[in-house]
């Protein structure tokens, strides 16, 4: 016979067994004091059997409904409802935390599913259009908030809700100056959040012009500067990029020189981003918002500032020195800057080096819709493209000579602007396509026919049906009141300039074109 378990000194232990065992509480235990418990009768639902309240147990209760009660509190697998306003106060908080430990004792399983589970759910990545909050709170309420977080994380949430919330510079810079100013960790989590503020300065552009954008980024450069903190390389970026578009020469020499002195020097990207902001394409609005750049300056910026001529080379820092020219990504840009600037001597030079490179003496096949481009033709015809923008008519027939295209084939506006200088046309190319020189002259004329005819504003009527030159001019407005009043203003064009650039350095079509990727065909044998 085995012995009797001794039974437990717990209140809530002694009640449960009460309660639930077959046995009688011993009555070698001591009595203490009486612990007064109700219990729920059992009611019946379609999941089972719920306890309902009931009278206060008391010994005299028999051992049938004793049974009962226990079969009931099993199935519903809840635990007896206590008297608990009843108790003492140190016995109530005790089953209190008995019945909400009972409670919660299927909680722990999903966790324990999750810790065990090798392939979490995948979580989708925050888009980058992050939503900002709608409702903007006072700049109180944002310092009591940015107090109030304990953690560095919470302090990075603060700051990253209220710089979403920004319209202005002015209020980008409030929201900077409060971080640097309450605490060591606040200034750590503001320059980490270099994101957050580069996007919102970028929407400020909205209300306000880029030299004020600008000069709040000059602004939180300075502060961190007198707080000795990091300067992240994308704010550097972000200012460099905002010098080139408002054609500051200052700026630029600033921006410039601290990419020099960190010594990280300068991706594609940020190199062809940058040009892309000097306005440099043939068409477009880009310089309707902050103007044009001077020659002078630019080619400053290109090729050495004036008063940085007596540094050696290795500490100079225009844009010149951060040209790669084994890579195109860099030389394409580099090439249409020059252009810009009608530096046509320059663009010279550059074709003398392309002239020897390696990937115009053994050129390779392009990942590209055309398969008989490669490095060698893209190149050339680059060329070709940009000295006859410049205006170096010379240089550009001479161009023409050398890498001996079709000229009928070129595009129409660098043939148009190539036979503006016909006359430089070089004897071999004359022997070789000179009835195609002709044939484009006649169409060139007749192009130039067209916008003065549209000037006067007449149309021409042929008598003739098989020759066109038999005819005779019809007047469509007004000659001495509408015609002459408008040939008469002093913004007017034959053709209209929508200014630079509609389409960065190239066009979008001609985009992939200087983007693919150099075949290896060694790799695929």
């Amino acid at each position: 016979m085995t012995a009797r378990r001794a039974p437990s000194i717990c209140f809530a232990c002694q009640a449960r067994q009460e309660l639930v065992g077959r046995r009688r509480p011993s009555i070698m235990v001591p009595k203490r004091r009486k612990l007064e418990i109700s219990a729920k009768a059992p009611r019946k639902r379609a999941g089972g059997i719920a306890l309902a309240s009931s009278p206060i147990l008391s010994k005299s209760t028999s051992a049938e409904e004793a049974e009962h009660k226990r079969i009931a509190i099993v199935v519903a697998n809840t635990l007896p409802a206590w008297a608990l306003d009843d108790q003492p106060a140190d016995i109530r908080e005790a089953f209190r935390s008995l019945e909400d430990l009972w409670k919660t004792k299927h909680l722990r399983i999903p966790i324990l599913k999750g810790l065990s589970n090798p392939w979490p759910e995948e979580r989708h990545a925050r888009s980058h259009n992050e939503k900002r909050p709608e409702a903007p709170i006072s700049h109180l309420t944002f310092r009591q908030n940015l107090a109030l977080a304990r953690t560095s994380k919470l302090t990075r949430q603060v700051l990253r809700a209220q710089l979403l919330r920004c319209q202005r510079p002015t209020d980008v810079l409030r929201v900077v100056a409060t971080a640097l100013t309450m605490s060591r960790e606040t200034r750590f989590s503001i320059s980490a959040q270099h994101e957050p503020i580069v996007r919102a300065l970028y929407r400020c552009r909205v209300l306000v012009d880029d030299a004020e954008v600008l000069s709040a980024v000059n602004a939180i450069l300075s502060r961190y500067k007198v707080y000795d903190l990091h300067v992240a390389d994308q704010l550097i970026a972000f200012g460099l990029k905002l010098a080139a578009r408002v054609r500051t020469l200052k700026g630029m020499k600033k921006y410039l020189r601290i990419i020099r002195e960190r010594g990280a020097g300068m991706n594609t990207n940020i190199f062809r981003a940058t040009i892309a902001k000097f306005s440099i394409g043939h068409r477009g609005l880009g310089e309707i918002r902050n103007g044009r750049w001077l020659r002078a300056d630019l080619l400053q910026v290109l090729m050495g500032f004036d008063d940085c001529t007596h540094l050696p080379l290795e500490k100079q820092f225009h844009l010149g020195t951060f040209l790669d020219r084994r890579d195109w990504q860099y030389l394409h840009g580099w090439i249409a800057a020059l252009a810009r600037c009608k530096h046509a001597d320059e663009i010279w030079r550059e074709w003398m080096i392309w002239k020897d490179s390696a990937a115009r003496r053994w050129p390779k096949r392009l990942a590209s819709i055309n398969p008989s481009v490669t490095t060698k033709t893209r190149g050339d015809y680059w060329f070709l493209e940009q000295m006859t923008y410049s205006s170096g008519l010379k240089w550009a027939w001479k161009l023409v000579e050398e890498t001996q295209p079709d000229v009928g084939k070129l595009r129409d506006r660098i043939v148009l602007t190539l036979l503006e200088g016909v006359e430089h046309c070089p004897r071999s190319v004359w022997q070789t396509q000179g009835e195609t020189i002709r044939r484009l002259l006649l169409r060139k004329y007749d192009i130039e026919l067209a916008k003065i005819e549209r000037a006067l504003s007449v149309a021409w009527v042929s008598t003739d049906l098989e020759d066109e030159a038999e005819g005779y001019h019809v007047l469509l407005e007004e000659q001495e009141t509408v015609v002459m009043e408008r040939l008469s203003h002093e913004d007017f064009k034959l053709e209209e300039d929508f200014g630079y650039p509609y389409e960065s350095v190239v066009p979008s079509k001609e985009r992939n074109l200087h983007d693919a990727a150099e075949v290896d065909e060694n790799a695929n044998e």
